[in-house]
């Protein structure tokens, strides 16, 4: 699948989305998804590592408004989802599975196995990893800041 650009139009979504690599003049935008989308949200350094690193960030537009982003890497054989992300407007209409299958598509030809974390107290989330054949791992203890603390992550990985 081309990294530049896919268009995808999914009957589970009902939605025409277009995917396409993070550019600088996009970086505003996604910090302002990012912080409305987590509680601890990627510091900006983060997202601009995207722009000329091993790290990948495919953004989702639907008729020119962004909806989501998934960030991924790999290297080794293996690749690991770092960020996968849906506008807090736009969830529960399927964007979230557009954008995983977006990144497993993207990386199934580097890589044997495609790793994650997600925050322990998740359950959308893991049901969806789940559904599409991820498979927990372990954990790490105390991963995931929180309000009062830190929460466990659940490590989990599909085969590719």
């Amino acid at each position: 699948m081309s990294e530049e650009l896919s268009l995808v139009s999914e009957t589970y979504t009902g939605l025409v989305l277009q995917f396409r690599l993070i550019a600088v003049a996009d970086i505003p935008q996604v910090m302002v998804l990012e912080r409305s989308a987590h509680s601890h949200p990627w510091r900006q350094s983060s997202f601009e590592d995207c722009l000329n690193g091993r790290q990948k960030c495919w953004l989702a537009e639907h008729k020119g408004v962004l909806v989501g982003y998934v960030v991924v890497t790999h290297g080794g054989g293996d690749a690991e989802l770092l960020n996968i992300s849906v506008s807090p407007s736009y969830q529960r209409k399927g964007i979230g599975l557009c954008l995983l299958t977006h990144a497993v598509n993207c990386v199934k030809e580097k890589a044997d196995m495609l790793f994650l974390e997600v925050r322990i107290s998740n359950r959308k989330a893991i049901a969806l990893y789940e559904k599409e054949d991820f498979f927990e791992v372990g954990q790490r203890k105390n991963y995931y800041p929180t309000v009062n603390g830190h929460e466990d992550a659940l490590l989990m990985a599909r085969q590719l």
